[in-house]
């Protein structure tokens, strides 16, 4: 059996690239120190979210 679980990263075009991509490392990094693995990631059209799909096994 299988946990999902969605964490969204604010992204918008007035936000330094750096910090973006600092905090999807931290989300990720913190998701899988307790058992996630990270499956897919998706951005929405409009460039508002970063949307991070996890898993895990229970």
């Amino acid at each position: 059996m299988k946990e999902s679980a969605e964490r969204s990263v604010k992204v918008g075009f007035t936000r330094s690239p750096k910090k973006v991509f600092d905090e999807v490392e931290r989300v990720t990094a913190e998701m899988v120190r307790n058992g996630w693995v990270l499956t897919e990631t998706v951005i929405e059209d409009g460039l508002a979210y970063m949307h991070l799909f996890f898993e895990r096994k229970i």
